[in-house]
């Protein structure tokens, strides 16, 4: 028996390239490894079904919509968050971080009003050399983290126009460098004011769990020559972060917060190796994240590795003063997508 090549599930890379803002959609070459992240795409489509009075089965099905919709797991990390951060807070150019010549911060300022910002869309490709597809207009409309002391992860959930099957993948992609966000680099800070942030460490922090759902929604038209959807609409997102602390006075702080109404700030800060000398002075690997935060319902007291434990639900909001309700900063030595 002649033996042939199978598709096997341990060969199917992704790799991505970043569409022109000016061209959402439009399919580019996608010439980066993304090997942070975990790629799990599924067909989706809107299908009809017709029975005629008096028959027991369908004999109509129709698709009138078909998209794809994806998920990304992994580790946070200092490089490849960037991807999902420019299209849920909008495309971000990176700057020089402070004189280096070599380090850049990406920011990403979610808006809280209109008008609408470009996001950052993508042409992924998924498969190997027996088989592959490609998805355009790939566009991130959740973002999230997590982490103990143990671990940090990040998720994200994506949608793209429908696939084109059987293509041939772009050759030679270039790996996007492996930066994990391990956990001991994190620190966790409350403050009572926007230019305080970083200022008051949680000592006693264990665990952070944010996420920010709803971003973009898509719409379709009554037009035939759109295979797929047409184009991305903003809708109201939701972004909450539930922090776990030890039930000391630092902890149970919150309780007065929470009776009081007041707005508070978080930065959840990661520093990682130093990638440069030049700051002026070392720069290191950096995922920050600033936030507004008015605190909600806590849980139940509970147990955490021999803690007496408390987790409080924060809803991340605009800060009038600040004229922000969240940023992220990134350090690291990508120059682009």
């Amino acid at each position: 028996m002649t033996w042939t090549a199978e598709r096997q599930t341990v060969n199917q890379r992704a790799q991505i390239g970043a569409e022109s803002n000016s061209a959402l959609g439009t399919p580019v070459a996608a010439t980066k490894l993304l090997e942070c992240f975990d790629w799990t795409g599924q067909i989706n489509a809107d299908v009809a079904t017709y029975r005629p009075t008096g028959h027991k089965y369908d004999n109509v099905l129709e698709e009138n919509t078909e998209w794809m919709d994806w998920t990304i797991g992994g580790n946070l990390d200092y490089n490849g968050v960037i991807y999902p951060l420019a299209s849920v807070c909008g495309a971000i150019t990176p700057v020089a971080h402070g004189s280096s010549t070599t380090a850049k911060d990406w920011v990403g300022t979610p808006p809280v009003i209109g008008p609408s910002i470009v996001p950052q869309t993508y042409t992924l490709q998924q498969g190997d050399s027996i088989r592959a597809h490609q998805a355009a207009y790939l566009l991130f409309t959740e973002f999230g983290y997590k982490g103990t002391r143990k671990d940090f992860t990040c998720s994200g959930k994506a949608i793209s126009q429908a696939i084109s099957d059987g293509i041939t993948m772009t050759n030679s992609p270039v790996a996007v460098p492996i930066a994990p966000v391990v956990a001991k680099h994190v620190n966790v800070y409350l403050d009572s004011t926007s230019g305080g942030l970083g200022t008051t460490l949680l000592t006693r922090a264990l665990s952070v769990d944010y996420t920010f759902t709803n971003v973009y929604g898509v719409f379709y038209p009554l037009n035939r020559s759109t295979a797929s959807w047409t184009a991305h609409v903003d809708l109201v997102p939701k972004a909450t972060m539930k922090l776990r602390v030890e039930a000391d006075s630092n902890g149970m702080a919150l309780l007065g917060y929470l009776q009081n109404n007041t707005t508070y700030f978080m930065r959840v800060q990661a520093q990682g190796p130093q990638i440069a000398s030049d700051g002026p002075g070392a720069v290191f690997n950096i995922f920050q994240h600033d936030m507004a935060i008015k605190v909600g319902k806590p849980s139940a007291f509970q147990d955490d590795s021999g803690i007496f434990a408390i987790e409080w639900e924060l809803t991340i909001v605009e800060d009038p003063t600040w004229g922000k309700a969240q940023v992220f900063t990134i350090t690291n030595l990508i120059t682009a997508l």
